[in-house]
């Protein structure tokens, strides 16, 4: 089988999740090629590249090969930006096949903007596609959620969403949405969760310093939409009921970072909270290992990889009902409270403290493993294509 992964983003610019998905795939037996087209600033960016962008970059990397095209951002201007992407992944589809061939199945992550691409290329070729929407704006449960969906959207989503053969939801909150957007989806949808990679995720091998601490990790863009204000609001109610025994560690960078560290030095929370910046995969790892539970207070989250990362790491998790994390975190794993209430948050974390023998570590594994591996996932996602490829 041979499956093309066309994503709405790619690394660098975010997106390696799509690429992990595409080596899974391809180690469940598929042979994958990911044809991105990735975006750059016309500022940052050294004009002879535009000029040698002509022909893609390709390269193999553990088991699938990359087309990669840089694409030049039109400052303000999102709609331009759109017409401008899809069109040059139009015209790279068709040099694409006209070396290789066409694929059986394509497989786009999220609908704005590869599931245009993929009907325009289904409209012309008849090559079926399968939509995985990943977007955190299609929860829609918060003003600034909805503010992302402009009146132009409708159309090119409809389309994206009419041609495609499937319609993967990584949790049901992203469904209502869809359906408001294009009421016939509802007979192609479903629900395939995220993976995370058990083998590099796993439970630490070292005992950690007993009489330590309890040490809380949170990783996340630093912005308004993932609640971390909202965190340190819960941390001080903590450290004023419970002065000294709890730590809280914090790893990601973004707008919201200044007034984060500010509110910390005003409450004199600085010896008990650390702000590690951006951080890259090894260094979340190694955090992860060396905290006893992990905790993220979105307002709003499609579903939350790093929860999923964390369990497999046998970490018990605390999250809020933003969407996406309440339908996976079970009793056994974590604690799930409301959004915007920090009184609610602080009691969660201090009840997985009081409680932790509740969340054994391996228990909480087990359950990443049997419901999030690489191989579990890629082999339903095998079985959704073979249904549709003998359809066709």
């Amino acid at each position: 089988m041979r499956v093309l992964v066309i994503p709405s983003w790619y690394p660098p610019n975010g997106g390696w999740f799509f690429k992990e998905h595409a080596m899974a795939l391809a180690i469940a037996g598929a042979k994958v090629d990911v044809m991105a087209g990735v975006y750059s600033s016309l500022r940052r960016t050294n004009p002879l590249k535009w000029v040698m962008n002509e022909k893609a970059q390709v390269r193999k990397d553990d088991n699938i090969r990359e087309f990669i095209k840089l694409h030049p951002i039109i400052p303000f201007s999102a709609k331009m930006n759109y017409h401008a992407w899809v069109r040059m992944m139009l015209l790279f589809y068709d040099k694409y096949f006209q070396q290789w061939g066409h694929p059986d199945i394509i497989q786009v992550h999220s609908s704005l903007w590869a599931g245009v691409v993929a009907s325009h290329i289904n409209k012309k070729y008849k090559i079926p596609y399968v939509i995985t929407e990943h977007r955190s704006r299609f929860v829609y449960n918060t003003e600034e959620a909805r503010s992302m969906f402009q009146p132009w959207h409708t159309s090119p989503l409809n389309e994206a969403f009419k041609s495609s053969k499937a319609i993967i939801t990584v949790s049901n909150s992203l469904q209502k949405k869809i359906i408001d957007l294009y009421p016939p989806a509802s007979e192609k949808l479903d629900i395939i969760f995220n993976m995370v990679d058990t083998d590099f995720f796993s439970p630490a091998t070292f005992n950690k310093p007993e009489n330590k601490k309890f040490e809380l990790f949170c990783l996340a863009n630093l912005e308004y939409a993932k609640g971390v204000d909202i965190l340190l609001e819960a941390f001080k109610i903590i450290s004023s009921k419970l002065p000294g025994l709890f730590e809280l560690t914090i790893g990601g960078d973004g707008p919201e970072k200044k007034a984060l560290k500010i509110f910390c030095e005003n409450n004199r929370l600085n010896n008990d909270v650390k702000f590690l910046g951006k951080l890259n995969r090894l260094q979340v790892r190694k955090n992860l290992l060396q905290a006893d539970a992990f905790v993220l207070p979105s307002r709003f989250e499609a579903f939350g990889v790093v929860f999923i990362e964390a369990m497999a790491c046998g970490l018990p998790v605390i999250a809020t009902m933003a969407g996406g994390p309440e339908s996976f975190i079970i009793e056994q794993t974590g604690m799930v409270v409301k959004p915007e209430n920090p009184e609610a948050l602080a009691e969660a974390i201090i009840s997985v403290r009081d409680n932790y023998e509740k969340y054994p570590g391996n228990k909480i594994r087990d359950y990443a493993v049997n419901n999030f591996s690489r191989q579990r996932i890629a082999e339903r996602y095998i079985e959704l294509y073979h249904s549709i490829i003998e359809k066709k």
